[in-house]
């Protein structure tokens, strides 16, 4: 089941989930037009009589402008996803299949033509009687306020779906999401300190892939039952291959057909996921900046974007729950996650495939610098130090003038070596205060 309901919230099977859903609802709707009178009325009340051909005009309006707007909807759908894997990467498709607005617009066309169809046949079989009809007017018309609520909102969906901002937005919201969840349990629920002891077994990994998640409440209920505990020596995001060791068993030794249990516990698939894996939202984003540096592309702006969204993560996310961390799954415990990889893996791409631009060099100082200073895990602080000085060495074997390199110095210098013995009172300017670029003139003031 825990397999089956992942499956089942992928964007790209939701996309047919949801119409499904709805258009069963939308023949229960149908149906239950000509019952419900029956059984909820007096036998002598009686609605207003409604006649055939008003339904009928109206049901047929309904078929065959939702099948319309469907088709052309899919069409456009179809033409956002190619504009988000090529205009910012592949990866960002699931976020923008995965839309509320597109999914819901979606599914409303369908539901409403296939509405339309079985109450218009079972209109012309004679099936609804007065009082059915009546209550199938009502209904019609209540679809067709939702329809026009559902195509406004439509439209404003359809002027950003696929847009860079956009998409940048969606990834932005899934990375925010993920880094506040790993930020208030860093352990997935269990502890960090693994058991004391030599194992009584090591539990292989059988196929190649990345491990997408870690059922940790049936990890902890199968250790419970067998009353042995697990360290897991693997995180989400990992790519493995077959006898790779995914978790370290101490105490009693399980039973032959629980070992099969504990290894379906480790979904391992062939893309990653966001949901369990706090660095994949981070390494999307610099994805969509290493593009924009390409120079096919040429857009040093929207990688300036990208690593301001990443400060603002990286600063300004809380956990998603206050307080220390719960430890519900009390039988197990799990490697922490090499939280230097929220920096170096997202910023190190970016600022190497920008060694040569002034702009990106000089933003990406700054940048680390308010992550040195603002960020709540020590060691974060210290790779983003750690990282401007990888970044300065790219800048100096670029291709860059002199005169910027001496820039680049120069500003690093101020930002992480004079303002460590407090010659500069705060680190989040992103103006560069003081600090002219070789050949600016002295700026002129008027008291």
């Amino acid at each position: 089941m825990y397999r089956f309901w992942l499956w089942l919230r992928r964007p790209q099977n939701t996309l047919w989930a949801t119409p499904a859903l709805g258009a069963l609802f939308a023949i229960t709707m149908a149906a239950l037009a000509a019952v419900m009178p029956r059984f909820l009325l007096p036998q002598d009340f009686s609605f207003p009589d409604i006649q055939l051909e008003t339904i009928d005009d109206l049901l047929d309006v309904l078929s065959s402008s939702m099948l319309a707007v469907t088709t052309f909807s899919l069409s456009i759908m179809v033409s956002a996803f190619a504009s988000a894997s090529s205009g910012a990467t592949p990866r960002a498709t699931q976020l923008v299949m995965a839309d509320d607005n597109t999914r819901v617009a979606i599914a409303s066309f369908i539901s409403a033509f296939i509405y339309a169809v079985i109450a218009k046949t079972a209109l012309g079989m004679g099936y609804y009687h007065q009082n059915g009809r009546f209550v199938l007017f009502v209904a019609t018309v209540l679809v067709l306020i939702y329809l026009i609520i559902t195509l406004i909102r439509w439209v404003f969906t359809l002027s950003q779906l696929g847009r860079m901002s956009n998409t940048i937005r969606k990834i932005e919201q899934q990375a925010k999401a993920t880094v506040a969840t790993y930020r208030a349990e860093p352990f997935l629920g269990a502890a960090g300190t693994e058991p004391d002891g030599e194992p009584v077994m090591w539990l292989n990994n059988h196929e190649t892939g990345y491990l997408t998640h870690i059922n940790m409440a049936m990890l902890n209920e199968l250790a419970s039952a067998g009353n042995y505990r697990l360290h897991i020596t693997v995180r989400p995001g990992k790519l493995l291959y077959p006898g790779d060791t995914l978790a370290k068993l101490y105490g009693y030794e399980p039973q032959h057909q629980n070992i099969k249990a504990l290894r379906d516990c480790f979904v391992v698939q062939d893309n990653r996921s966001y949901d369990q894996d706090p660095r994949y939202g981070l390494i999307i984003l610099s994805e969509v900046a290493q593009r924009a540096l390409s120079p096919a592309v040429n857009d040093p702006g929207t990688a300036i974007k990208i690593m301001t969204v990443l400060a603002n993560i990286m600063i300004s996310v809380k956990p998603s729950r206050d307080g220390q961390p719960e430890v519900p799954y009390y039988r197990l415990s799990i490697e922490p996650l090499v939280e230097q990889d929220l920096i170096v893996q997202p910023f190190d791409p970016m600022l190497r495939d920008g060694a040569g631009n002034l702009d990106i060099a000089e933003r990406g100082q700054k940048i680390l610098a308010a992550i040195w200073r603002h960020a709540p895990e020590q060691s974060i602080r210290e790779v983003a130090r750690w990282q401007a000085k990888r970044a300065l060495d790219y800048h100096e074997a670029s291709d860059m003038l002199v005169t910027d390199k001496s820039f680049i110095r120069e500003v690093h210098h101020r930002l992480f070596i004079r303002s460590e013995h407090g010659v500069v009172d705060s680190i989040w300017q992103f103006d560069c205060a003081k600090q002219m670029r070789p050949g600016e003139a002295e700026p002129h003031h008027d008291n």
